[in-house]
């Protein structure tokens, strides 16, 4: 990593614990080194005499860089606003090879294979390859491979508004998941080769699926360029609850249903989305929105982020479980989250004490 780059934030995070104990896998593992001072003590330590480069050290430290699961709650409590979890993604792409924990190696061959964690070349059906739409619809990797049915309630929200859209047909990946896993290079490229493919179709906006698909193509993650790219982007509830307001989606009755909205990760903490959603859900009738205790900046991770999902699945959904012990108190029927990740995990712990939908889902449902 470039150390010169976040050494204000090693600094400053290895000398405070303010953001101690709302650290998402601190408070699952109660192991110091995995929250924001431990890793930044760790970090700034490397390579003296306090903690000695060796194979056995920089393996061990390996092995806490990846256990953070980026949910950005360090960052987003932060009263100085430093970019925490930057520098542990940072520190990621400097480990070596030889150092990397098994699991992460694994990884990183499948993604250099096919180009992400989840990636199979899956597609989607829809208004493909359509030059000069108002809307492209970016699917995102996920949802395109593990949950297309997401990705179909999206498109059926555009077809019942009327709305010129489309998406890509060869769609492969932004490169997040190597982003996540250290490659900065590879991620780089697949960034660039998705650019060139929504600039040929010259869309007049962008409409992501996934937060952190939203965030690689705004230039908001640091070390990866959206170079070239000068079309707007928003995310699909955005543009969901502008067709609402507009009067371009008609909806029906939701029949007397309490739903509640869990904040996710990447929305939430990084690009600060917490009105639009509750905006849609407020907006259908028959639908009695009810705020959660632990909500908008406090709300706790689902594990969705990090790509903590394939690198330690158990603490993944020791995060998720925590997050619906939260909510299952609360008398609701649905929660709605806007990440497909997110979905996925606390569907698994909730069973069947609560529905849980992705908000393009719940749309579809309503109109």
């Amino acid at each position: 990593m470039d150390k010169k780059e976040f050494d204000t934030v090693i600094k400053a995070c290895r000398f405070c614990l303010m953001c101690r104990h709302l650290c998402t896998v601190g408070n699952i593992t109660y192991v110091e080194t995995n929250t924001p001072r431990g890793q930044a003590l760790m970090l700034d330590c490397m390579g003296s005499e306090a903690l000695e480069d060796e194979p056995e050290n920089r393996k061990r430290a390996a092995e806490v860089l990846f256990s953070c699961c980026y949910c950005g709650r360090c960052q987003n409590n932060c009263v100085s606003s430093y970019r925490h979890p930057d520098a542990v993604m940072a520190a990621r792409a400097a480990i070596k090879e030889e150092d990397l924990p098994e699991n992460v190696k694994e990884l990183r061959a499948l993604v250099k294979q096919t180009g992400g964690i989840y990636e199979k070349g899956s597609q989607v059906k829809g208004k493909s390859d359509i030059k000069d739409a108002n809307l492209l619809l970016y699917i995102g990797s996920y949802a395109r491979n593990e949950a297309p049915e997401i990705a179909n309630a999206a498109i059926g929200v555009f077809e019942a508004a009327g709305v010129s859209y489309t998406i890509i047909s060869n769609e492969i990946s932004l490169g997040m998941d190597a982003y996540k896993l250290g490659m900065a290079e590879l991620a780089q490229s697949l960034l660039d080769d998705e650019i060139k493919k929504i600039n040929a179709l010259n869309p007049k906006r962008i409409v992501t699926l996934s937060a952190e698909d939203q965030r690689a193509l705004s230039g908001d993650i640091p070390g990866l360029k959206a170079s070239g790219l000068d079309i707007p982007i928003i995310s699909f509830s955005s543009i969901a609850l502008e067709l609402i307001n507009s009067g371009k989606l008609s909806t029906h009755d939701g029949g007397n249903m309490v739903a509640a909205y869990h904040d996710g990760d990447q929305s939430g903490k990084f690009l600060k989305e917490f009105d639009i959603q509750r905006g849609i859900i407020k907006a259908l009738p028959g639908i009695e929105f009810k705020e959660l205790f632990w909500s908008r900046d406090e709300a706790a991770s689902a594990g969705e982020s990090g790509a903590i999902m394939a690198l330690d699945g158990v603490l993944a959904r020791k995060i998720a479980k925590k997050r619906i012990e939260q909510v299952e108190d609360r008398n609701i029927d649905i929660l709605v989250t806007d990440s497909a990740k997110a979905k996925a995990l606390l569907s698994e712990q909730a069973g069947e004490k609560i529905n849980i939908v992705h908000i393009a889902e719940f749309l579809y449902l309503h109109v």
